[in-house]
């Protein structure tokens, strides 16, 4: 980047107006396209660099964009969050950043929301962020939910359907035969939790399947919680042939606990997760999972964000549960 070069440079070559150079490179319609080409042209040959603070004041923006999860501390796995903000990182219009925050910090700091920025990502996990999202809301800026459905008609929210994707998850471990199944849950008060484990039970009680409690543990979604868990179900006495963990980071320190205690996985006793991690395809054996559709939600949560910090959003407020799918690998074993 050359810091030396700026529209003025620009505009002293095109022979045109400063004015009309910040036009081009805005895309305005009050430029010809060839004059915008031209302009365009000059910029890159010259490795031109906008001044966002320039810019930022000239448009009344801040050019961030923040990022809210529920707790960064507990419960939300580094997995899943390393994966989230990747893909919103990736998508982000061009020129932005972003600011990650966590309500839980707000409130053990007893801090307000921090205003400056043009809109707001909600990956909400608990219904304790609702009386944030409210507080946002009030705002008037731009606020996108990711993550939960919410009870909200006013703005727009993108969710996965985490109780049919543990329907398909536990009517795949029927099919091949498992009817001893256990589920390590996680943590108690996020909304995940309680629909995996609702979406759990209610398929077993579909198909006349008994429940197990000894084979009930909660996790906090993190690894060494799976791994605990899974310490508890492996000294229970009788065992179950397989287990649902309800993310893939729980899944894998199960795993790890089933071959510390000597125990074959899947041979004898086969794992199924949720979220589809990146690293899920990389263990071993290979983790059998259900994807989240974690870049649907992401990629429409940016799209509609940057609409509406541009005003050009539709009219009809848009909520998305959307559908997992199963990803089958190789850590469920088939039963005869």
């Amino acid at each position: 980047m050359n810091d030396k070069v700026t529209i003025k440079t620009i505009a002293k070559i095109a022979n045109v107006s400063h004015t009309t150079v910040s036009r081009a490179l805005n895309d305005s319609p009050l430029v010809k396209e060839k004059t915008k080409k031209e302009i365009r042209e000059i910029a890159e040959r010259l490795n031109y660099s906008p001044n966002l603070n320039a810019k930022a004041l000239v448009e009344h923006r801040s050019f961030i964009i923040a990022v809210y999860f529920t707790d960064l501390n507990s419960g939300t796995s580094p997995s899943f969050m390393s994966e989230m903000l990747h893909q919103i990182k990736e998508m982000l219009p061009k020129g932005y950043e972003i600011a990650v925050d966590s309500f839980a910090s707000l409130r053990q700091s007893k801090q307000a929301i921090n205003l400056r920025f043009d809109g707001a990502l909600v990956v909400s996990q608990s219904s304790s962020d609702d009386i944030y999202i409210e507080q946002l809301a009030k705002t008037g800026k731009p606020i996108v939910i990711l993550n939960r459905k919410v009870e909200r008609t006013d703005l727009f929210n993108y969710a996965s359907d985490d109780y049919s994707g543990t329907v398909i998850a536990v009517e795949y471990l029927l099919r091949m035969g498992h009817q001893k199944i256990g589920i390590i849950s996680g943590k108690e008060e996020f909304t995940s939790s309680q629909n995996r484990l609702a979406g759990f039970l209610d398929t077993l009680q579909k198909h006349n399947i008994s429940r197990n409690n000894d084979w009930i543990v909660a996790g906090d979604y993190s690894v060494k919680s799976g791994y605990d868990a899974m310490e508890k179900i492996l000294n229970s006495g009788d065992l179950p042939t397989c287990i649902f963990a309800s993310n893939d980071d729980m899944a894998m320190g199960a795993m790890r606990a089933c071959e510390d205690y000597g125990f074959n996985v899947p041979n004898q006793i086969s794992f199924m997760g949720f979220d589809d991690s990146s690293y899920s395809n990389y263990c071993i054996p290979r983790l059998t999972t259900i994807k989240k559709p974690m870049r649907e939600i992401t990629n429409n949560g940016i799209k509609i964000l940057n609409d509406l910090i541009n005003n050009k959003s539709p009219k009809t407020v848009q909520s998305m549960n959307i559908k997992p799918s199963l990803v089958v690998r190789e850590s469920v074993k088939k039963l005869n």
